[in-house]
């Protein structure tokens, strides 16, 4: 495995290009690529970057697409993305400094990648020479092609056993099943109106906002009022706004159910075009699935909690997850000369309280199928770092009579180098995750000039016990090459979880358990869930 240790999903698709069986938001991606593909009679197809027509998540997304032939008649696709680590942007992954979509690397709307079985060695040249660490992304683009080849083949067997007639019904049956259900599910549901508004700071405050109406057995979704386009990375173009709104509904509100297209006729989202949760090219959107789009994500999140208070379904309902990105972006030099890029475990955050239950410490973002964190031992291994701390961030959680899932914390400082060159950002310092109490803001801080090396001669301090210049990191970089010293100490903090329900109505034996356990201090303990 290369460095992409993030999404990797696959999709199976119908004859008609409707996403029969998929995991995560990216099977919208899937379908939009499959359209594509079919339009343009491609064998295999590789897309990447161009989310306005192609449907990518953003721009580090990569889908490979291959069609399923039994008898020379197309019998359905196969397909699957990943996120690379570059795409070859004006900054290593993503580009928050990127005016337009050109300063975020290579746009592809569409490739024939595979020619009669064989990789097109001028295309897969094409990629390698415009990505940053080719050895490892060249890895990943072989084995989403060998992926492709053993799911087509896996299907073609089933194919033969049953038959393609019964294939295709299957699917159909699949499908209409799907919205069956779906429909069954919000129908349990009171109708209603409903809204909600969110806020995103990066080089300003933006404001988002939604409604839902649930009318019988469809949910009509409308982001009208949302703010305008903006000239940096933190757009999401509509696919990736109506992926994240799926996620989160299949997540939420049809967990115990089989989802696929069919769940989705159901649903009705209307974007207004040029606004932050329906960009359009070329304003960049680096930054689309784990900005605007997780925004998206918090409206849907929000909505479907006002829903189905006072239904049968009312356990649903949630506070709002952490869902700050603090990227904590080093590149340069290794001990033995070669380039590196990493980023860090910018996901520590806490899931929001439930209707009846608290919410998951350290859990990602909503609607995450990825909350696992590689080890601290493979990153100092991979890369010149030295981690000093990762935990859980005590006093960190939203309060409330079911408490909001716990952040995390890290430290590191880079190792057997002097300098590398820093691009970090945290953006959601300004505004915590929503609950009747909220978690608390995420941020990230540099002690420049410290006396780590000093203090580790003896004992591991604490971030706290470092002597040095303390810098509280803004939500946008200041320039695009900022350097950093083996002495500066880097510092990230998680979002914690909103709270759900009156602090002081919890139980006093939770709020012990909390207190014994060091999550919760005595002090908190007393003045927020008022234990005596």
């Amino acid at each position: 495995m290369g460095p992409n240790i993030g999404q990797r999903v696959a999709t199976l698709l119908a004859q008609s290009g409707a996403a029969v069986a998929c995991v995560d938001r990216d099977a919208q991606t899937a379908k939009e690529c499959s359209e594509l593909a079919a339009r343009e009679g491609v064998d295999t197809l590789a897309i990447a970057g161009d989310v306005s027509s192609a449907g990518a998540l953003h721009s580090l997304d990569v889908a490979v697409m291959a069609p399923v032939f039994v008898e020379d008649e197309l019998a359905g696709w196969v397909g699957n993305a990943i996120h690379q680590v570059d795409m070859g942007a004006m900054s290593p992954g993503r580009a928050p400094l990127a005016v337009d979509a050109y300063q975020e690397g290579i746009n592809i709307r569409g490739l024939k990648l595979v020619r009669e079985g064989v990789i097109d060695q001028q295309i897969f040249q094409l990629f390698s020479d415009n990505v940053r660490m080719p050895r490892y992304q060249n890895m990943d683009l072989r084995a989403q092609i060998s992926a492709n080849l053993a799911a087509g083949a896996k299907l073609e067997s089933l194919i033969e056993k049953y038959g393609l007639d019964a294939y295709r019904e299957s699917c159909e049956i699949s499908l209409d099943l799907a919205e069956q259900s779906a429909r069954e599910r919000i129908r349990n549901l009171p109708d209603g109106h409903y809204e909600r508004e969110e806020f995103l700071d990066y080089d300003h405050a933006y404001r988002l906002r939604a409604t839902l109406d649930v009318d019988g057995d469809t949910l009509r979704f409308d982001l009208s009022g949302t703010d305008p386009q903006s000239r940096t990375f933190i757009n999401s173009a509509e696919p990736c706004t109506v992926a994240n709104m799926h996620n989160i509904l299949a997540c939420q509100l049809f967990p115990d159910l089989d989802v696929n297209e069919g769940t989705f006729r159901a649903i009705d989202i209307t974007i207004p075009p040029g606004t932050l949760l329906s960009a359009q090219f070329p304003v960049p959107t680096s930054g689309a699935s784990t900005l605007a789009g997780w925004k998206a994500q918090q409206l849907a999140l929000g909505l479907i909690s006002q829903a189905v208070m006072g239904s049968d379904q009312e356990f649903r309902a949630q506070a709002q997850w952490g869902w700050a990105f603090t990227e904590a972006s080093w590149s340069g030099r290794d001990r033995e000369q070669r380039w590196f890029s990493m980023k860090g475990d910018s996901t520590m955050h806490g899931g929001g309280a439930r209707r009846h239950a608290d919410g998951i410490d350290v859990a990602n973002i909503a609607g995450s199928t990825n909350t696992a964190l590689p080890s601290v031992e493979s990153y100092e291994l991979r890369y010149p770092v030295l981690y000093r701390s990762r935990g859980i961030v005590p006093d960190s959680e939203g309060a409330g009579e079911f408490r909001g899932g716990f952040a995390g914390e890290w430290t590191r400082v880079l190792y057997g180098v002097g300098e590398a060159n820093d691009l970090t950002c945290c953006i959601g310092r300004d505004y915590g995750a929503a609950g009747v109490e909220g978690g608390n803001p995420a941020s990230v801080v540099i002690e420049r000039g410290s006396d780590v090396w000093e203090k580790l001669a003896d004992h591991v301090p604490s971030f706290d016990e470092l002597s040095g210049e303390s810098e509280l990191l803004p939500q946008q970089p200041k320039a695009l090459h900022n350097s950093l010293r083996n002495v500066d100490v880097i510092h990230v903090t998680g979002m914690g979880g909103g709270g759900f329900g009156v602090p002081t109505e919890r139980a006093r034996e939770a709020v012990l358990s909390d207190v014994a356990q060091g999550l919760v201090s005595p002090e908190r303990a007393a003045s927020v869930y008022g234990l005596d």
